[in-house]
């Protein structure tokens, strides 16, 4: 009896274990794998999603055909991005999914004329990731950079995130973009992708976007020029770099790169002293100096970070007096070291900054020449 008064409570409880009435099987979902913004001529929004079809991966090799495309790309307009997702949503005879999402294409018409209301819709959404890659994509829309038929990856979207592993460029996710329109002391920025003309399936970033406080694109920078932002930004780690020097130039490995601000207030004016520092390796020489000379080895570095700190000191200038977007972080410095200051000017930093004075300072110490040390033409 007393087996049996143990025995019910338990199978009364199997039960309701027995069976699942709203469960969504996962060959009923459309996996959502990359998303592309662009503005119409009316205002309304065109909005493109790259949707993975199981059935067309392979385990086994063998080509695919056209027909056989492992993704396909969906577009819808509305005035709005959730109706650009229903009007998306009624094309496919699966949910739509988007927790794998990858990566989002802001086509360069949309960059300019804004993507704050995108972003709103991105951030309220919890299914978004926040670890998703952002790209503008210059000269085009962002549909053209979904139907790039990458060698490497059947997903246009997910070859775009692994290339920019190794582009220098600066990882920017959705999360940096979203922290960064945020704050007063630091304007948005993001990697420029550009879909490579004469060859279709293969892409080119080398550039870096920047924005205003309303998420207006205002300009790029040159590849360069964008690595050295990134580097001012803590983002950089590493990089190659091509140094011009007489009879000849010096391409070095740059590691462990780290960055340091500090400011000052001298005589009512905002002044930024901005420390970069790192490793080098040497991996060509065709000037006429000895690298693993001890004697010749200082100078050699010297020379080095006065070319790099004249060029980022330009850069920065170029940046105030032609845009007038701090995309560095001076402002958040100020903020942390001189909050009393900064209370009274954070509202009008935009005219605040392009008057600031900023010095760089450069400290790469080359830890490798290499395995010989004169130029082989010596």
């Amino acid at each position: 009896m007393r087996t049996f008064n143990l025995s019910c409570p338990l199978l009364f409880i199997v039960i309701f274990l027995t069976g699942c009435w709203d469960r969504t099987e996962i060959n009923d979902y459309a996996f959502w794998v990359g998303s592309s913004i662009d503005l119409n001529e009316d205002g309304s929004f065109k909005v493109s999603a790259q949707i993975a079809i199981p059935s067309q991966f392979r385990s086994t090799g063998g080509s695919k055909s056209e027909k056989e495309k492992a993704t396909i790309v969906v577009s819808a307009t509305g005035k709005s991005l959730i109706e650009t997702l229903q009007n998306i949503q009624e094309k496919l005879p699966r949910r739509i999914f988007v927790g794998h999402r990858r990566t989002i294409f802001f086509g360069e018409k949309m960059a300019r004329s804004g993507i704050k209301n995108a972003i709103d819709q991105f951030v309220r959404n919890p299914d978004t990731r926040l670890r998703t890659d952002v790209f503008m994509v210059q000269g085009g829309e962002g549909k053209d950079a979904l139907e790039v038929s990458s060698p490497f990856n059947p997903f246009s979207a997910v070859a775009a995130v692994d290339q920019d592993k190794y582009c220098r460029v600066g990882d920017t996710v959705l999360r940096d973009l979203i922290v960064d329109s945020t704050r007063d002391g630091i304007r948005p920025s993001m990697p420029v992708i550009e879909v490579n003309k004469k060859e279709r399936n293969t892409f080119i970033i080398q550039k870096a976007a920047m924005y205003n406080k309303n998420l207006e694109m205002v300009g790029t920078l040159g590849q360069i020029d964008s690595m050295d932002m990134f580097w001012i930004k803590g983002v950089q780690r590493d990089r190659y770099i091509t140094v011009d020097m007489e009879h000849g130039i010096y391409s070095i490995y740059e590691s462990n790169l780290r960055s340091h601000i500090t400011s000052e207030i001298s005589d009512g004016k905002l002044n930024f002293v901005v420390k970069l520092t790192g490793n080098g390796r040497i991996l060509e020489n065709t000037t006429r100096t000895n690298p693993s000379s001890a004697n010749q080895l200082p100078g050699i570095e010297h020379e080095i970070n006065k070319k790099t700190k004249e060029h980022i000191e330009k850069m920065i200038k170029k940046v105030q007096e032609n845009y007038g977007q701090d995309v560095f972080g001076f402002g958040e410095v100020l903020h942390e070291e001189h909050p009393i200051v900064w209370k009274s000017i954070k509202n009008r930093w935009d005219q605040e900054f392009p008057l600031a004075s900023v010095t760089v300072d450069v400290r790469l110490k080359i830890r490798s020449t290499g395995n010989i040390g004169k130029s082989l033409d010596l």
